[in-house]
């Protein structure tokens, strides 16, 4: 017996078995490469058993042309094409899509076609050199079948192709939210052979066919970028001037957190309907996933600054009104008496009080960029926001200055200064246009030297807001020891006030 014929054949199988055991166990770590390199494993060694098998009939005195070993040979040969296929499935799975591609988001229709593709070749090379048959005629066999296939099929392959051709082309992928010509929007969840998984925002699934998909006119939210843009319209009055309305709609845009400003909110007047004027905002936002929130967001903004502004959402109008009493101007902000009654840092004050003050406020009117206080500079007046928004900003020891907040409607800031006299805290710089109210230590000191226990009162609200707006830095006091220092701080401030006011 020699086995001359196979044996550097079965030295190299195993050889590489062995190779590959090492690299398995020794350096890689991931479970799907150690699968992997287990098959590899497995497939040569029984490969090397194959070849021993195969040759098995010249050593052992059995007739090579035996009917049983043709048929064995055969067989074997056939799984081990189909083993081979299966291997090199897995390995471009580990090689290719988890290695070279692993950055990219690769289809799962491609990876398909892939697979079919080394099942084709083993078949082909089962078929000529297995049982030794030529090819050609397969082949020609194969496009008469495919030709009877491609008319009874011809629905199901146009999905198939046009699956292909929309993998290729990329016009969205999994995870991008889109929307079709027949209105329907919803993420991709899958493409697949046959036709392309959307959900919609309700949670529920539609299947929509490759070949519709492809010739569909679809709108991708999530290309080349997750921003985008939306309008929102809505119907003022014809009295409310247009650079008012535009103004107000502006800064209800930038208040929104969702909202860009670079690029920023346009606010435009759209068209004069019959009773009304319709404006349109644009806003830029993220994520077309969380459209219906940026919606709700603009709209409830729009809402806030209007009603502070003390404008009214207008409706076409049928019916005649007669009014007796004095209809508001829209051209004027909300009342300075609407808006101290208002603002709790006013609330113990009576009805008369509140009046007599209301005549005294200085309204100011500023366009963007204009600083209202800065940090540091003395300043005895309390500032009340009717219309548009405001940044805040606070320079640190450091020389280091940031915004720390935005301000709005309904906002008032200079408290501390107005009842204290001391140095502004932060820097206050308009970001749209803008209407405030100006209260200073002369409008307000009447009051307090007529009712000198107003100060205990204002004292204990300023003590609540600097509770809610700064936490204490030791965040280990009792609660008994918070309260002592609370009441310490408000014990301070009417002292302050007393003195201030030389009550």
């Amino acid at each position: 017996m020699s086995l001359h014929g196979f044996s550097f054949a079965l030295l190299g199988l195993i050889g590489g078995a062995i190779v590959l055991f090492i690299i398995a166990f020794r350096f890689v770590h991931q479970r799907s490469a150690r699968r992997f390199f287990s098959a590899a494993i497995v497939f040569l060694v029984a490969s090397a058993l194959a070849v021993v098998g195969l040759g098995m009939p010249i050593w052992v005195d059995i007739a090579p042309d035996d009917p049983v070993v043709i048929i064995t040979e055969q067989v074997v040969s056939v799984l081990w094409w189909l083993a081979l296929a299966s291997l090199s499935i897995r390995g471009a799975d580990l090689f290719l899509w988890r290695g070279v591609f692993r950055s990219q988001h690769i289809p799962k229709l491609l990876k398909d076609v892939v697979g079919a593709l080394f099942y084709l070749i083993a078949l082909f090379a089962i078929v000529a050199l297995v049982f030794d048959q030529p090819v050609t005629g397969l082949l020609a066999t194969s496009g008469v079948v495919a030709v009877v296939l491609g008319f009874a099929l011809q629905n199901t392959l146009g999905d198939v192709f046009s699956g292909i051709a929309l993998n290729m082309e990329h016009p969205y992928r999994q995870g991008d939210w889109i929307q079709l010509d027949n209105g329907f929007e919803g993420e991709v969840v899958e493409i697949n052979w046959r036709a392309t998984h959307l959900r919609s925002r309700d949670d529920t699934e539609i299947v929509q066919p490759n070949s519709s998909m492809a010739t569909a006119r679809i709108v991708n939210y999530h290309y080349p970028t997750t921003q985008y843009a939306f309008n929102v319209k809505l119907r003022l009055d014809y009295k409310l001037p247009p650079s008012r309305a535009k103004a107000i709609l502006m800064a209800a845009a930038l208040a929104c957190d969702n909202v860009k400003s670079d690029p920023a909110p346009i606010s435009r007047v759209w068209d004069f309907e019959e009773s009304t004027v319709l404006y349109d905002v644009k806003v830029w936002v993220e994520d077309f996933a969380l459209h219906p929130n940026h919606v709700d967001m603009v709209y409830s903004k729009i809402w806030e600054h209007l009603r502070w502004a003390g404008v009214d959402v207008a409706f076409p109008q049928r019916d005649i009104h007669m009014y007796e009493s004095f209809e508001r101007d829209q051209t004027a902000s909300l009342a300075i008496g609407e808006l101290l009654q208002r603002t709790d840092l006013f609330a113990p004050l009576e009805g008369d009080e509140l009046a007599s003050l209301a005549e005294r406020t200085n309204m100011l009117q500023l366009r963007p960029g204009r600083q209202v206080v800065q940090q540091g500079e003395d300043g005895s007046s309390l500032y009340i926001i009717a219309e548009g928004l405001l940044e805040v900003r606070v320079k640190f020891d450091d020389g280091r200055e940031s915004k720390v907040a935005t301000v709005g409607p309904g906002d008032f800031f200079g408290e501390m200064s107005l009842l204290t006299g001391i140095p502004r805290s932060a820097t206050v710089i308009t970001m749209t246009d803008a209407v405030i109210y100006e209260i200073d230590k002369e409008q307000i000191e009447p009051i307090l030297k007529a009712r000198p226990e107003t100060a205990d009162v204002l004292a204990a609200y300023l003590t609540r807001r600097r509770e809610a707006t700064k936490a204490f830095a030791d965040n280990t006091q009792s609660v008994s020891a918070d309260q002592r220092a609370a009441a310490g701080y408000t014990d301070q401030l009417v002292s302050r006030i007393r003195t201030f006011f030389q009550l």
